[in-house]
């Protein structure tokens, strides 16, 4: 009984390594440290979904300098916050 207990629990700190550990995706990242009411990762999240909107107008138009444009601000912003550790 106390061993299926056990298993549980250690599933989830393994689920918290890998949150804090580095292999995980932005998206998780974003989302754990938003509800630990992180405002720099409120104010990435933010940004990143300007720039998202952003790309979808430039594509919509046919611009594809504009859309590269974006893209590349919305991956840098990725990047910095997989980079930052909270």
């Amino acid at each position: 009984m106390a061993e299926g207990d056990d298993s549980g629990h250690e599933d989830n700190l393994d689920r918290e390594q890998d949150l804090n550990g580095g292999s995980t995706n932005t998206l998780d990242l974003i989302y754990e440290r938003l509800k630990q009411g992180d405002e720099v990762a409120a104010h990435a999240a933010m940004a990143i979904a300007r720039c998202l909107q952003e790309m979808a107008h430039q594509a919509a138009r046919g611009d594809k300098a504009g859309l590269k444009h974006w893209y590349q601000k919305c991956r840098d912003l990725i990047a910095s916050v997989g980079d930052d550790n909270g």
